[in-house]
């Protein structure tokens, strides 16, 4: 099963974009292999707001943020993740407007790509709910691509900001230790199990989503597939590290991707240990 990305996107650097009812989409000018043409803000409600991941340190963004808002009170700043494309920008924006911050929790583990800056104001445990005038989010702790990763349900409109968890550009980066694939898929899976309530998806990078379950069971299918490649590599080449199997398994591939490739590689091969397919073998992995 192929997955349907979404690689046209019109959006204008800076410009909020109406993406729902009550949702504005403001995309951050910080494109990269990994964030495609930027990091996606979401104002979410009208006169008194709240902003979901306000990006990274970037002054052009938080300029942007404040103009979109001109007129209107800022009451909260929500952040799905702490990694560094996302959280960052919450201190200026609160310093800005004085609203406070929301969030899982801090960053869970070491690592270059984490915020370990960031600590949110209130901490937001699964299945609570954030409320301002006219709009409410229900909290859904989704770990897998970040320990701490939330997506959110927006009340009465079908829309389930899905952050970094499902992105309709690509598939999603899952590093250890902060990143863990039995718990990305689990968390698929739930989202899957919401099937009727969601019917637009909208993701921490890339153009929103619509009818979002076909594209989870493309991810899921996708997930099990490369599994059963690793399974296979390591059958015909014998032991092997993480990196020495990106070729193998995924095939020619841009250099730049690599590391990010060897790293969902190694997810993979965590999550095989566990089910007793592998053993580890100091820095090689090998069918048990």
């Amino acid at each position: 099963m192929n997955i349907p990305f979404l690689r046209q996107d019109e959006a204008e650097y800076g410009k909020a974009q109406n993406v729902a009812p009550g949702v504005r989409r403001v995309l951050c000018q910080n494109p990269g292999p990994f964030t495609w043409r930027g990091t996606n803000s979401y104002i979410v409600g009208e006169g008194r707001v709240a902003i979901i991941d306000p990006g990274p340190a970037d002054e052009a963004q938080l300029a942007a943020l404040l103009e979109a808002t001109a007129g209107e009170v800022v009451t909260h700043i929500i952040i799905s993740h702490t990694h560094r494309d996302h959280s960052p920008g919450a201190a200026a924006l609160q310093a800005m407007t004085g609203a406070r911050t929301y969030g899982f929790g801090p960053h869970m583990t070491p690592g270059e790509g984490g915020d370990h800056d960031f600590k949110p104001d209130i901490r937001v445990a699964d299945g609570e709910e954030i409320a301002g005038d006219g709009w409410r989010l229900t909290a859904l702790h989704t770990p897998g691509h970040c320990a701490n990763h939330l997506c959110f349900g927006m009340e009465g409109n079908g829309v389930l900001f899905s952050a970094d968890h499902v992105m309709s550009w690509s598939t999603t980066v899952v590093s250890p230790p902060d990143g863990n694939m039995r718990a990305y898929m689990d968390s698929l899976g739930r989202l899957r199990d919401r099937e009727g309530q969601d019917s637009l998806y909208l993701p921490g990078h890339g153009p929103p989503l619509a009818d979002p379950m076909p594209f989870l069971d493309a991810l899921a299918t996708h997930r099990r597939r490369r599994e059963a490649r690793v399974v296979a590599a390591l059958r015909e080449v014998g032991p092997s590290t993480a990196l020495a199997l990106v070729g193998p398994v995924y095939g020619p591939m841009d250099p730049k991707l690599v590391g990010a490739a060897s790293r969902s590689l190694l997810a993979n091969l965590e999550m095989l240990a566990e089910e007793g397919v592998v053993v580890r073998q100091g820095d090689a992995w090998a069918m048990a």
